[in-house]
């Protein structure tokens, strides 16, 4: 359901657009398997590496970038631009308060993926160079840094109205995702959800 919706939304976005429809962000403490959980993705998607911090960050990095080729999957590193040169990623993801770097990064690797994380309307002004943004949260979520709820409406509008693609993040599930269609968005962005296994 999650990974069949995402191509339809993607089919329907607003505007063209360079990463996937099916977005899979790690997040040590609410997928703790990531080998496992990227491994079982769909082929096409896109996989966001974020690390945190990890001391083991580089090894990690090296196992899922050889996943992700096998796979054919879009990898993406979060915020850390030496490591995604370093292994050969195919991108780079910024945090909300590095998304001023977009046209920095864009003219330093024209040939990268470059996905931003948007929790605020403010925000959409500094998303020049990015492919994509990863909007939230639209539904009720239960990661700790979740926000109050967009909602589908204020997510359509944004949609329709920002400069690039926007994909959708925070609480999508198999019983509301159906509920974005028709929204405008190029596709969808989990953790949990998505590290779960419950693709189609």
């Amino acid at each position: 359901m999650l990974a069949s919706t995402a191509m339809r939304l993607f089919k329907d976005r607003v505007r063209p657009c360079a990463l996937s429809p099916y977005i899979f962000m790690t997040d040590p403490e609410r997928v703790p398997d990531i080998l496992r959980s990227s491994a079982a993705l769909p082929k096409g998607s896109t996989l966001i590496y974020r690390h945190f911090g990890a001391e083991n960050r580089r090894d990690m990095a090296r196992a899922l970038r050889q996943i992700c080729f096998v796979r054919s999957l879009q990898f993406l590193i979060g915020q850390d631009e030496a490591l995604a040169y370093d292994v050969g990623a195919d991108g780079l993801h910024l945090p909300e308060k590095d998304l001023k770097r977009g046209k920095v990064l864009r003219a330093r690797y024209p040939n990268w993926l470059l996905s931003g994380a948007v929790h605020s309307p403010a925000s959409l002004e500094h998303v020049d160079g990015l492919d994509g943004m990863i909007l939230s949260c639209v539904f009720k979520s239960e990661s700790s840094s979740a926000s109050v709820p967009l909602g589908v409406e204020k997510l359509r509008a944004v949609a329709h109205t920002s400069p690039i693609s926007v994909f959708a993040l925070g609480g999508i599930c198999r019983k509301n995702v159906h509920e974005l269609i028709g929204s405008g968005v190029a596709g969808i962005a989990g953790v949990a959800a998505f590290g779960g296994d419950q693709h189609d």
